[in-house]
């Protein structure tokens, strides 16, 4: 089996301006796109901000964007929130952000931090599916 050309390991410090960062992208892109989740998901726990920017760039199916988001919601950390909210939203758009955002389970704190860094959207869109529901 041939070594892939990157490693998630590589990218810990990486801001995604560099020549290197194009070469990434580009190399991305030429995967399957179940290679590019799985590397996009093991680069997660090493710079979300990175892997979130990846996921803009590698033209993924949006189903698997909005998993990924889901994904990352549930199990992130708190401190990732503001990274997702200016990642996802230019990407899904906001309505699409903040209702995935209100019909997932989060974490109080992570609740929190979204209403903080969205402008309390979060809990606007929960109680809109409360008053569908």
């Amino acid at each position: 089996m041939e070594e892939p050309r990157f490693k998630p390991e590589q990218f810990i410090r990486r801001s995604g301006t560099a020549q290197v960062d194009a070469e990434v992208r580009r190399w991305l892109r030429s995967l399957t796109v179940a290679q590019r989740i799985n590397f996009i998901v093991d680069l997660y726990s090493h710079n979300y901000r990175y892997a979130v920017a990846l996921v803009r760039s590698s033209k993924l199916p949006s189903d698997d964007v909005t998993r990924l988001l889901q994904q990352w919601l549930l199990s992130s950390s708190h401190n990732a929130s503001r990274g997702l909210i200016e990642g996802f939203v230019p990407m899904i758009g906001e309505s699409r952000f903040w209702t995935i955002a209100a019909k997932s389970k989060v974490t109080p704190t992570m609740a929190e931090f979204l209403n903080f860094h969205g402008q309390e959207k979060l809990n606007l869109y929960r109680a809109a599916l409360t008053e569908k529901a």
